[in-house]
């Protein structure tokens, strides 16, 4: 009896390990408003077919304001991808003619922002990333995300 609950512990605790290894590989959680979303299913092999408009991608973005960051991977949606026509006029930003957003000319420290301007089509392997809120630091301030800077394709559970 001894060597069956031995073995149930056994069995338990190398199943118990196996998911801590793996939950933490296969979801991430954001806590910035952002995304409306909280809580999504990383695919960390993504190909680049894969990355389309409003898609959430998952990338380490490359910007001196980020310095000194806890983290700086961040999770944006695929506004405006390559082919796409991005506009953007007294930092209003348009994405074939539908409105995504506007810029802030001050960051939420008071450094002052510099607009990412571009009038044109996205370029190839290029992605326009964009957050949901006002204060968002996404492709309005970063550039373009290259796709091949995308660690995984994430997918909303809540």
């Amino acid at each position: 009896m001894r060597k069956v609950w031995s073995l149930k512990l056994i069995i338990f605790m190398t199943a118990l390990l196996a998911a801590g290894a793996w939950i933490p590989q296969r979801f991430t959680v954001t806590i910035t408003p952002s995304l409306r979303h909280r809580i999504y299913l990383l695919d960390r092999s993504p190909s680049k077919a894969q990355i389309v408009r409003h898609s959430y991608v998952l990338f380490e973005p490359h910007s001196k304001l980020l310095q000194g960051a806890k983290t700086t991977r961040t999770l944006k949606q695929a506004a405006c991808v390559e082919g796409d026509v991005l506009i953007v006029k007294e930092g209003l930003y348009y994405c074939n003619g539908t409105y995504l957003g506007q810029a802030k000319d001050y960051s939420l420290k008071g450094e002052k922002l510099e607009r990412f301007e571009f009038q044109g089509e996205i370029p190839k392997d290029r992605l326009f990333v964009f957050g949901e809120h006002v204060d968002s630091f996404d492709s309005r301030y970063l550039g373009f995300v290259r796709k091949e800077d995308v660690i995984a394709i994430a997918h909303p559970i809540f």
